[in-house]
């Protein structure tokens, strides 16, 4: 583990939509006081306010970077990474269900990106099966922006804590080893629905028992479109994660 913050594990021109190495978000400058950092690795494991943070050792803003999806950062799977390095950390002792999250350009509160290692709020796996079995979970990334689910999160800026119904575009997908859920989310949603990357959240939620029943992959976004009674989107994955 390196004490010098900055320091690239890739080559990279600088932009305005990834960031530049000097800029000065605190996460990125503390990225080195962290719980994992594998020597040679492009990413480090790190403390989270509950559970814990996937972050890139790459200077990287966050989900708008286009380095992330055609460049010099997309060969690198910082999903798969997580799904493994969040298996390992909620082992000892286990936590359940754990999910994985990414939040919109503008509603995290750090510009270093990092996906969110922590565990699923109650019900929301389960709600997510029986829509599953309903019908209204994507079974291929073609349909993912043309489903629309309610998952049900929490609120927790009201005292107390309010239920929080939103919705998602869902698909579930064997795995995702093998290729670029950052590239998945803007080739199938952002593409056709010609949205911005940077408005969109992603979370990962593993369905059924385990592994072996595959992945439900959420996105959705604030401004989603919607009509009532189907509530609003979200641009953050503390709603569904325990995040914060």
């Amino acid at each position: 583990m390196t004490g010098e913050h900055g320091k690239n594990t890739l080559t990279a021109p600088s932009d305005v939509l990834c960031g530049d190495p000097g800029d000065p978000d605190s996460l990125w400058k503390m990225a080195w006081e962290c719980q994992e950092r594998p020597v040679g690795t492009f990413w480090l494991v790190s403390k989270g306010k509950k559970g814990y943070l996937l972050v890139p050792t790459d200077r990287i803003r966050g989900i708008e970077c286009p380095a992330l999806i055609s460049g010099a950062f997309a060969r690198n799977n910082y999903w798969q990474i997580a799904v493994e390095r969040s298996d390992y950390w909620f082992s000892k002792p286990r936590w359940g269900t754990v999910g994985l999250g990414i939040n919109a350009a503008g509603s995290r509160s750090h510009d270093q990106l990092h996906i969110h290692m922590s565990a699923v709020r109650q019900g929301v796996k389960a709600e997510l099966d029986k829509a599953r079995q309903a019908g209204t979970v994507a079974g291929d990334l073609k349909s993912w922006p043309n489903r629309l689910t309610t998952v049900t999160g929490v609120d927790e800026e009201k005292n107390p804590p309010q239920p929080d119904p939103r919705s998602y575009r869902v698909v579930h997908v064997d795995s995702f080893q093998q290729y670029n859920l950052f590239n998945a989310l803007y080739e199938s949603v952002v593409t056709p629905t010609h949205e911005q990357m940077g408005e969109q959240t992603m979370i990962v939620i593993g369905a059924g028992a385990g592994p072996a029943d595959g992945y439900y992959i959420l996105n959705s976004r604030k401004d989603l479109p919607h009509t009532a009674p189907v509530p609003k989107g979200i641009g953050y994955c503390d709603s569904v994660l325990i995040c914060k």
